[in-house]
């Protein structure tokens, strides 16, 4: 069992980052005040049942360890991250469904985009170097999130997969430049698109029923029609899907396109540890997925009576 040190580490740190967001929520006009905290609520990371975006608030923290930046300024860019994350899952909804939102919800983004830009001015004036990276990230995000689904990005070009979490990458531009260190900022603006590629491929495999049903790119359907030669405008059934997930073994070659970028980490195990342990993280669930499906595909094989009684053993 993987110790996740990389999340208990930092615990007290995002209990406290989340109470200063909400605190400034609250101040919020009183018709979007209670709307923004509880949008927040459903991101809480330390909550049951919630979103869990660990990327997002512990960056800055992983990224603490090497650096010369206070803790108490890595809490309050997690803030500025904790609002940048609401306000772009707030505009990719309203994208994604445009009339199915409460019409509040463009004008209670922009509120949130106030305070997640005011606390980025309070360390970088104008003319810094950090809002030419700031412009970099959003137009990746922009491209990202427009043409996903017209150039099939996971296979031609995957690091676009990870742009669609691009402003993630502020918080590598914010600890390097503070810690003035800038010549790392292109080293770890890789490794957290690795990162981020691998993180997205986790969640398609973990919804690509959902994805299918809406009409989504999914990087593992994207897989599976490369895999079967399969005409771009292949509309693939939940059945074809589900024969290349427990038939033909596809989650084996996807797990190891996450084993290579594990490879590909290596050199940030000094540098950003706990990425790199994030990233180990993502690599075990998507490998004992795999292998849970060979283990049962091989016992079917074996005969129903075999797979019956190891499902019998090991839920006693």
């Amino acid at each position: 069992m993987l110790i996740l040190l990389w999340l208990s580490n930092y615990e007290e740190d995002l209990q406290q980052a989340f109470a200063n967001a909400d605190k400034s929520l609250s101040a919020f006009p009183p018709s979007f005040s209670q709307p923004a905290r509880d949008f927040l609520d459903k991101f809480h990371v330390l909550k049951e049942n919630r979103s869990k975006n660990y990327i997002c608030y512990l960056l800055p923290f992983w990224l603490q360890e090497k650096s010369s930046v206070s803790i108490a300024d890595c809490r309050r860019i997690a803030v500025a991250n904790i609002f940048g994350m609401m306000y772009y899952h707030l505009i990719d909804e309203l994208m994604d469904n445009p009339e199915a939102r409460f019409k509040h919800q463009l004008p209670l983004a922009d509120l949130v985009h106030i305070e997640f830009m005011n606390i980025y001015r309070d360390y970088f004036p104008t003319g810094s170097p950090f809002w030419s990276y700031f412009r970099k990230y959003v137009i990746e995000w922009a491209e990202a999130v427009t043409h996903e689904n017209i150039n099939d990005f996971f296979l031609n070009h995957p690091v676009r997969v990870a742009h669609k979490a691009a402003p993630v990458k502020l918080s590598v531009a914010a600890v390097y430049l503070l810690s003035r260190q800038e010549q790392m900022i292109p080293v770890l603006e890789d490794s957290v698109d690795t990162v981020l590629i691998s993180l997205q491929m986790l969640d398609d495999w973990m919804d690509w029923e959902k994805d299918l049903k809406e009409g989504s790119y999914n990087c593992l359907v994207a897989l599976i029609r490369a895999k079967n030669q399969l005409p771009e405008d292949w509309e693939p059934a939940p059945q074809e899907i589900k024969q290349a997930i427990y038939t033909e073994g596809i989650l084996v070659d996807y797990a190891h396109q996450v084993e290579a970028h594990h490879k590909t980490l290596d050199h940030i195990h000094s540098i950003a540890p706990h990425l790199y342990d994030f990233h180990e993280f993502l690599l075990y669930n998507i490998q004992q997925a795999a292998q849970q499906i060979e283990r049962d595909r091989e016992l079917l094989e074996n005969g129903g009576l075999e797979y019956w009684l190891s499902k019998k053993i090991s839920n006693s």
